[in-house]
């Protein structure tokens, strides 16, 4: 088996070569999540952490910026757009990581991505990674601008608008089936990465930033509402989810969802821990953590249905949230549930060697299955992000981007 020090090695060699080699279009330039930004994000936090006599990653964070564009034509959603190498260049000016003048850097980018964010209102794009919520993300960290805060409020609004009251609490149906014709109607969706967990985290970041704070506590109180009365039995014979990934459209009962950053259990958990810490709302923290102590019986591939390594539904990402929790807690469980999810990360991490292929072995769905992927939140850089939290004994800020902290 590879050691933690040999893959830290050959992840940053690797991203290192690809970087330098530009091989086609495999290393594109204007996004975070499966782009150049998201190997940057990586580069840094390996010459922090892991070896700091290396110095790659600000002539390439220079060479990624010069290219950055911003026409009528471009993309600032979270993801794949303009907005995540923005919030990297601001959550590495913050940190100490580099020094900008991040408010004049960024005037331009804001005054775009309003007008971006404001297209996904109107089509009621709500989703943090490809909508209006992951703009409106990082905006808040602007909310000294005038502009910004009256784009926050919009959005505040615009959310109550198209959420619904229900017996059971506020739902947000913001989740559209990828069905085949596409579906018209949304349904709700426990999720950070596309429901309303990542909402309500940042209906807390904007009311923190001052604004429309009565609507935004209302928002939390009533969604959270509705998220807790959608939680199902535990079982304490053979653990299985509390919380599906999604409600069915048809009204029939879900399944239950795996072990992930971006959809299921842990998710509720973050927003009631991240709104019970704000509000001193002992009951949703306290729930937060009953329901994370349940979870961390599913620490199995088959328990917690998972393949691969990957952040966002893998091995590594599933140890670093627990990482996490361990460092705000001091609960041995969580560190116990981490690191057996380390191990197992350990046990999957498999590097190509076929030349010119880079990245981790990652399972990619059944149209393409098993891929290597470089990029963050699929592929080596997210994987190595989470082991560099394993290495250090503080806890790490990198996991910021997606909401855990």
């Amino acid at each position: 088996m590879i050691s933690t020090a040999e893959k830290h090695t050959l992840i940053y060699n690797d991203i290192l070569t690809m970087s330098k080699s530009r091989e086609g279009q495999a290393f594109p330039a204007d996004n975070l999540f499966k782009g150049a930004w998201g190997a940057l994000f990586y580069m840094f936090y390996y010459e922090q952490y892991i070896d700091d006599s290396l110095d790659h990653a600000v002539p390439l964070l220079e060479e990624l910026y010069n290219k950055l564009e911003i026409t009528q034509y471009s993309n600032f959603t979270y993801c794949n757009g303009l907005s995540g190498p923005f919030w990297l260049l601001h959550h590495l000016n913050k940190h100490e990581f580099i020094d900008l003048d991040i408010e004049d850097l960024a005037s331009d980018f804001i005054t775009a991505a309003i007008a971006e964010s404001n297209y996904h209102l109107a089509s009621r794009n709500f989703d943090f990674l490809h909508g209006s919520a992951g703009i409106c993300n990082l905006l808040v960290s602007f909310a000294g601008r005038q502009d910004v805060r009256e784009h926050l409020a919009h959005f505040v609004s615009s959310l109550e608008a198209f959420s619904v009251m229900t017996p059971k609490g506020r739902s947000v149906p913001m989740f559209y089936y990828h069905t085949d014709p596409p579906s018209e109607i949304g349904t709700d969706a426990f999720s950070l990465a596309h429901g309303t967990c990542s909402l309500q985290i940042i209906l807390a970041r904007i009311y923190k930033a001052g604004v429309a704070q009565e609507q935004c506590k209302r928002l939390i109180y009533e969604t959270m509402e509705f998220v807790l009365n959608h939680e199902g039995k535990p079982d304490l014979e053979t653990p299985i989810a509390l919380y599906p990934s999604s409600l069915n459209i048809d009204g029939k009962p879900p399944a239950p969802s795996r072990i992930s950053w971006c959809y299921g259990d842990v998710n509720v958990a973050i927003a009631l821990w991240e709104c019970g810490q704000l509000f001193k709302e002992e009951k949703w923290i306290t729930r937060a953590l009953d329901i994370l102590r349940y979870s961390t019986k599913r620490n199995t591939l088959e328990s917690g249905a998972v393949v691969d390594t990957c952040l966002c539904h893998g091995t590594a990402g599933n140890a670093a949230m627990y990482r996490r929790f361990w460092h705000a807690t001091n609960d041995k469980l969580f560190y116990q549930c981490s690191e057996d999810w380390y191990n197992l990360t350990d046990d999957l991490v498999r590097f190509s060697e076929q030349k010119g292929e880079h990245g981790i072995r990652v399972w990619q769905g059944k149209d393409e299955q098993w891929q290597y992927r470089w990029d963050l939140l699929d592929g080596s850089a997210g994987t190595g992000l989470a082991l560099i939290s394993r290495s250090v004994s503080q806890p790490l800020p990198w996991d910021e981007f997606l909401l855990i902290s």
